[in-house]
């Protein structure tokens, strides 16, 4: 079965009124759990069989709590060093199938199981039901009983006090669910409403920043748009949107590195120039290069000019590195819009 998926808000607001319940949108990877006779497979939303890379859910399979024959949607998450659930901090393991190596990552960052609904139990198809007595099965089950890995989140009513809760505590946004409406599998159903908070935008490499305590390892990217596009291709230059260092692997910042230092420039290409201790110790390169980043806030949180007045530049909250785009040139980067991963 493929899992239900949620349309963006149309208005960027959070649906109001009696008939809409909310809940947090987490950064993780969706999961449906499957337990046959007592047997729990995982799988991503492709279908994969990933029951290997999360060994630390297995046991409840087994457990009195948990029915012999259900079918569960949710999102495993992990936490980061601050205590928020964050997709970065799985991905060691997103693609580890190695028991070893994955009991090892599992036992440093355990991951959770939201578990927000319920398709199946006891050989009775339940997506025909409307959201609520789901919702009311879900949790009958008592979940949260089997142990830590396995959670229920709570259900609000008022969504834009929970969409600024979110916000506030840096989490990925809300969900909203129309209330007496079916799971409809494989469907982008508009009763399914997500307001995130994380959005996506590809920009331009403009410099790059080395680590304080390694001077020969890349720290940090100052990362922009052009400048002005009619004049682009002969000045070359950039407004600057954000610095951004977290994200990538060790391989893939040397690999990156390697590029970076064959394209050096002395010339800064931001306008207006940054400057700052940050500023003084970069590298700058020809702005040829593009990368896709995630920061924390709502779209159109970045504008042309609007990183002008502080000296790092960095206005966007937490922006983080998500991978290279070789594919899109650099005039191209303010035009594309970035699919939300799910």
């Amino acid at each position: 079965m493929q899992p239900m998926l949620a349309t963006h808000s149309p208005t960027g607001r959070v649906p109001e009124g009696p008939d809409w319940v909310h809940e947090v949108k987490w950064d993780g990877i969706r999961l449906l759990a499957d337990v046959v006779d007592d047997r729990l497979t995982l799988r991503n939303r492709r279908g994969i069989d990933v029951t290997v890379t999360y060994p630390e859910l297995h046991s409840p399979a087994k457990h009195t709590h948990l029915p012999h024959d259900v079918l569960l949607d949710g999102e495993v998450v992990a936490v980061n060093r601050h205590g928020v659930a964050n997709l970065q901090a799985l991905a060691p393991r997103m693609h580890q199938r190695d028991p070893r190596k994955v009991a090892q990552l599992a036992a440093a960052v355990p991951a959770r199981f939201m578990v927000f609904d319920i398709l199946r139990l006891d050989g009775a198809t339940l997506t025909n039901l409307p959201l609520e007595q789901r919702r009311e099965l879900l949790e009958s089950l008592d979940l949260p009983s089997i142990g830590p890995g396995w959670q229920v989140p709570p259900q609000y009513e008022d969504g834009p006090l929970l969409a600024q809760a979110t916000l506030d505590q840096g989490l990925e946004g809300i969900i909203s669910k129309r209330l007496g409406s079916a799971y409809e599998p494989g469907v982008r159903s508009s009763d399914w409403v997500k307001v995130p908070h994380r959005t996506e935008f590809v920009g331009v490499i403009g410099g790059w920043v080395p680590e304080t305590e390694n001077p020969r390892r890349l720290g940090s990217l100052w990362i922009g748009h052009p400048h002005d596009e009619q004049t682009f291709d002969t000045d070359g230059l950039l407004y600057p949107i954000t610095r951004a260092g977290s994200g990538l692997s060790h391989a893939e910042r040397d690999d990156l590195l390697a590029v970076l230092r064959s394209i050096e420039t002395d010339h800064q290409p931001f306008v207006p120039p940054l400057w700052g201790p940050d500023a003084r110790r970069a590298h700058w390169v020809e702005p040829i290069l593009c990368v896709q980043v995630r920061y924390l806030g709502q779209p159109g949180a970045f504008s042309k000019g609007a990183a002008t007045t502080a000296p790092d530049a960095g206005q966007l909250r937490q922006p983080v590195l998500r991978r290279l785009r070789p594919d899109v040139a650099a005039l191209e980067a303010p035009d594309i819009v970035v699919d939300e991963l799910e």
